[in-house]
């Protein structure tokens, strides 16, 4: 056989049932599908969803099912027969009932398990599948099962894991898989990775699009309504992984799966009680085979409906301006915030004595923390005039030039650096060429912009002999990578920094740098690009200042990947729900990079780049992000530092700690960012409704903010149509003409439910 026609066998014989082709029967040797137009399957088993039908396994069997799909005319498994929605020896679970009303089928039965006294037991279940059609925009199926446990059981962890949560979807021959099926496969597993393969616990999700098939596959986990989870059996993110999953069969087939997977287990114990296992499944027919950058495009969108906001506050929670002046006052606080060194003022990085990791140097402080607080400081004071804290920030102005170094033309994250020092990339990235130009042009300092353009040449040294692939360490004089980890991320800053340098300069060179950067992101292993999230962002925002719109969207969705797109159940005193992880791996989320992470959207929305997901996500941290504060959970009482945030929130993955990493006196200034963006430049009067200015990062000359045409997105997240009136405090009583799309409206804005308009106020 020639090599041309061997390669069309090979193509042909990995055709599905959902392609339409004969040579279907060749790819499932040996598996069996119901016919489609099996007459003994009932009515009351059966659910349509757009382009797919569920059949679920009769009464008197096992509960199971197998999902198909429509393909010319005709349906077609997408699935294998007997998919269990529990997959472990303690989950056979026997149907007595089951009936269909509307687009919901319930069903109950029976099971048995071995108790931890080593006897077995009877226990009743309870199962709904739910078509979301109507109220979701792709037809996603939501399969709840609920376990009524009267006693614990010894769950089975020898050999197998279990419980586990697997759609089978094909088998095929080993030697079919190797050559060439698994090369027409795109799989998009969670949680997200570092670069060298640790994984976080963000969002809880799987899509896995299978060209030899027809079919691409999504799975979201409902991780906020499955409490069981623990130490004491699967620790959530420690052990599972949204992922796909093969066995191999004694006849020599591989049967592909995608799923909630895991290969150990803590413990062995699930507790009395409903324990709830909820998922939601979405496959559609796609015959074309796409690259990664298109499945996440494709993916995305999909899943951002199955985001719920929660809409409730925090027991503390008063107003971000209450909070912003709090913290003003909090930084002033000398002998808990401030060091010195070589005469110079700093800031320590937490609070003196609030940290249980890290010891501050007596002698040292870092560009991050003194950067961090004094950007949004500026703004502050042109709206809140203090001369106190203005001359604090003076003070602290005044060690910028002493952070760059003209032997290596580069700016150190540390104000007295190591002798031949290395840095972690994004350090320098973000903090010396992003916030250093940034507040260098706030305060008119010729002399930190220049020597921010002059640290951009060597960063434009160093992005091209890397083809713009950034390693996570390096040597500052030399260049030279250190260690096998990479920060590719990092090309989102750097682009905003050419974007940056391009406004300083006006050379256009600048711009073709930022463009070729941007193009990189798009076209590296999509699960490469993890690091820290506001660099996705930085790029994101590049892009859509250069036009370039998929880009823009693609680093978007991206970014929503490291999202904590639900709550944890083991924490009762916070909710996650809507935050950020901080850095891919680190396994919590923190107050800095929460704010930092959306602070871009601000400049994204503004260039009409607007997709209502990211506005939920951007509402939900409005109300969630007070949770940082000590105690907020509740009304509470005087605490010393009490407006400095918590660097780290509790999650079930590191045991629940809360604030051991410190009070994070860097976060400090987004407690001012978040003011900034939601109540000083303007005010709605129902707090329900999210008004978010625009315009922060488009200010470069701290005489002319706040700007007298202001730009926002009033967002109603509720359900219904609600109304409510507008203010603007920096126009101090001036007239104020409120527009949308060009023409004027009263101050009374009506928006309806789960919408956004776009509004110009100009005094």
């Amino acid at each position: 056989m020639s090599l041309l026609k061997r390669r069309s066998f090979v193509k042909t014989i990995l055709a599905t049932a959902a392609s339409g082709s004969p040579a279907c029967a060749a790819f499932y040797d040996g598996v069996s599908f119901r016919s489609p137009a099996d007459t003994n399957t009932p009515s009351s088993t059966i659910l349509e969803n757009g382009a797919q039908q569920l059949r679920l396994s009769p009464v008197g069997t096992p509960l199971s099912f197998q999902n198909f799909l429509l393909v010319e005319g005709e349906w077609k498994p997408a699935t294998l027969p007997g998919v269990r929605l529990v997959t472990g020896a303690s989950f056979q679970l026997m149907t007595s009932h089951a009936s269909r009303e509307g687009q919901r089928i319930t069903c109950n039965g029976t099971a048995a398990a071995v108790g931890l006294d080593g006897k077995r037991f009877e226990y009743d279940w309870t199962a709904e599948i739910h078509a979301l059609a109507m109220s979701h925009t792709e037809p996603w199926f939501r399969l709840r099962t609920t376990l009524h446990l009267p006693r614990a059981i010894r769950l089975y962890q020898d050999g197998k894991i279990e419980p586990q949560i697997i759609t089978w979807l094909n088998s095929t021959s080993t030697l079919m898989e190797g050559q060439s099926g698994s090369w027409r496969r795109v799989a998009l597993t969670q949680p997200t990775r570092n670069s060298l393969g640790a994984y976080g616990n963000d969002l809880p999700a799987v899509y896995l699009l299978d060209q030899n098939a027809g079919v691409e596959t999504m799975m979201y986990f409902d991780v906020s309504d499955m409490g069981w989870m623990s130490i004491e059996n699967l620790p959530r993110f420690l052990v599972y992984r949204c992922s796909t999953i093969s066995q191999i069969g004694r006849d020599g087939t591989q049967r592909l799966g995608v799923g909630l997977v895991a290969d150990q287990a803590t413990g062995n114990v699930l507790p009395a009680g409903d324990a709830r296992f909820t998922y939601f499944l979405l496959q559609r027919p796609l015959k074309e085979l796409v690259t990664e950058q298109k499945a996440v495009e494709r993916w995305m969108p999909a899943l951002l409906p199955l985001f719920e906001e929660r809409l409730a506050w925090p027991g503390c929670a008063s107003t971000w301006k209450e909070f912003a002046a709090a913290t003003v006052g909090d930084l002033q606080e000398k002998s808990a915030t401030r060091v010195e060194a070589n005469g110079q003022a700093g800031l320590r990085a937490y609070v003196k004595d609030s940290s249980q990791i890290w010891q501050q140097p007596v002698d040292n402080f870092e560009l991050m923390t003194v950067a961090d607080v004094l950007w949004p400081s500026l703004l502050y004071l042109r709206l809140h005039a203090s001369p106190s804290y203005e001359t604090e920030c003076n003070e602290l102005l005044a060690a910028l030039p002493s952070f760059y170094h003209e032997d290596t033309q580069s700016i150190s994250n540390d104000f007295l650096r190591k002798p031949d020092e290395r840095t972690d990339s994004w350090y320098p990235f973000e903090n010396g060429l992003v916030k250093y130009p940034a507040i260098g042009s706030l305060a008119g300092s010729k002399e930190v912009t220049d020597h921010f353009l002059e640290a951009f040449q060597t960063a434009q040294k160093m992005a091209r002999q890397y083809d713009y692939l950034f390693p996570i360490y390096y040597r500052v004089s030399t260049l030279l990578a250190e260690g096998a980890g990479t920060n590719y991320a990092i090309g989102g800053l750097y682009a905003w920094a050419a974007i940056l340098a391009h406004r300083l300069t006006g050379e256009e060179h600048h711009l073709e740098e930022a463009r070729r950067a941007i193009q990189v992101l798009y076209t590296v292993p999509s699960d490469r690009l993890f690091h820290e999230p506001q660099e996705l962002a930085y790029g994101a925002l590049a892009a859509a200042e250069l036009g370039m719109r998929d880009q823009a969207n693609y680093l978007l969705y991206q970014q929503l990947r490291m999202f904590y797109w639900y709550s944890d159940p083991s924490q009762k005193s916070h909710d996650v729900r809507g935050m950020v992880q901080a850095a891919a791996s680190i396994l919590y989320p923190a107050f800095k990079e929460n704010v930092e992470a959306v602070l871009p959207w601000t400049g994204i929305l503004k260039r009409g780049i607007v997709f209502e997901g990211l506005l939920r996500f951007m509402d939900q941290q409005r109300r969630n992000n007070f949770y940082f504060f000590q105690d907020c959970f509740e009304k509470r009482q005087h605490t010393s530092m009490a407006f400095i945030p918590f660097e780290n929130l509790g999650t079930l993955e590191l045991g629940g700690q809360t604030g051991n990493v410190g009070k994070e006196i860097y976060g400090a200034g987004e407690s001012l960012w978040m003011y900034l963006m939601y109540e000083a430049l303007g005010q709605a009067t129902d707090r329900e409704l999210m008004l978010v200015n625009l315009d922060l990062l488009d200010v470069f000359d701290a005489k002319l903010f706040p700007p007298r045409e202001l730009n926002f997105i009033l967002y109603n997240p509720t359900a219904v149509q609600r109304s409510t009136s507008i203010s603007i405090p920096p126009a101090q009583g001036h007239e104020v003409r409120l527009s949308h799309d060009g023409q004027s409206i009263g101050s009374r804005v009506q928006v309806p439910g789960q919408s956004w308009v776009r509004l110009l106020a100009e005094f």
